[in-house]
């Protein structure tokens, strides 16, 4: 077993790459919207929202998956509010 001291300073680099990932997910969200405005395209898009769940969600442990749904869905929320701004 590690020391707690490890263990958190794993979890400081894994939430850096996170943030990271996610500030470069929102980015592009903002190309994705503004081609969907120019071309007036719905921004909510329920069947692309259901595949990507059930794509990215396949091989996740079962005992994880409702975490990680969970994890999703927060990251959808945030994408459709930027969207919608």
């Amino acid at each position: 077993m590690q020391d707690l001291a490890t263990s958190r300073e794993k979890l400081n680099i894994i939430d850096a790459k996170m943030k990271e990932l996610y500030l470069e997910r929102m980015a592009v969200i903002k190309e994705v919207t503004a081609y969907k405005k120019a071309n007036g395209i719905a921004t909510y898009d329920p069947k692309r929202e259901s595949e990507m769940k059930e794509r990215l969600s396949k091989d996740v442990p079962e005992g994880l998956k409702a975490y990680y749904l969970e994890f999703l869905e927060t990251i959808l929320k945030t994408s459709k509010d930027l969207q919608d701004e």
